[in-house]
């Protein structure tokens, strides 16, 4: 089945609504007045994202293999090796928030290391407000994704756009669980959203 190609971040339309604006000149006394739609039916903003939907496979299809110049040990990095996902959204970053509708989005490009093939899902009680977004993903976002690299011999690492979606403009400390195929336990880091003082796991 032919994949559509969504890119969840930074391609959101914004519709600009005008409304109550009519020519010059005033009606006669007489003539009868039409008053504007009252605020609660006249739409001033786009309709909100609906909550995160489920599980999504990103594979190497669905990856990026062009990964000259990436480096582990490289800065601004949340190391879950042999997932790294890039800090573009906290206190230290070049701050790459964007604010639509009451819904925060991070652009964090997912990155994972030759062969490997690891689930990233965000905590139960976050699954709400909280959503994974990765190419070809839900819109939306998902609760979680299961991201699987190209093999060694075709790139060293396999990275996919898109990081996460955080509905309201608080900070927030956004937890999730990282299991990796082969290895038992899960590995759960925190990454904090804006200035939020977070520990570095749960």
């Amino acid at each position: 089945m032919e994949q559509t190609r969504c890119h969840p971040l930074g391609l959101v339309p914004l519709i600009l609504l005008l409304a109550g604006c009519t020519g010059g000149g005033t009606p006669a006394p007489d003539a009868p007045s039409v008053s504007p739609p009252s605020s609660s039916t006249a739409p001033t903003s786009v309709k909100a994202l609906p909550p995160p939907a489920g599980h999504y496979e990103a594979g190497c299809l669905q990856g990026q293999t062009d990964a000259a110049g990436f480096s582990p040990s490289g800065e601004r990095l949340f190391n879950v090796d042999p997932l790294f996902i890039r800090d573009n959204f906290s206190q230290t970053s070049d701050g790459t928030t964007q604010l639509m509708n009451g819904v925060q989005w991070m652009k964090n490009p997912y990155w994972l290391r030759a062969g490997q093939t690891v689930t990233v899902t965000v905590a139960s009680e976050q699954q709400k407000t909280v959503g994974l977004v990765a190419e070809y993903g839900a819109t939306e976002g998902n609760t979680s994704v299961t991201f699987t690299a190209c093999p060694p011999e075709k790139t060293p690492y396999t990275w996919w756009p898109g990081g996460f979606l955080v509905h309201g403009t608080e900070t927030r400390c956004i937890r999730l669980s990282v299991e990796v195929a082969g290895a038992e336990g899960a590995r759960r880091p925190v990454i904090p959203v804006g200035s939020a003082p977070c520990p570095t796991s749960w």
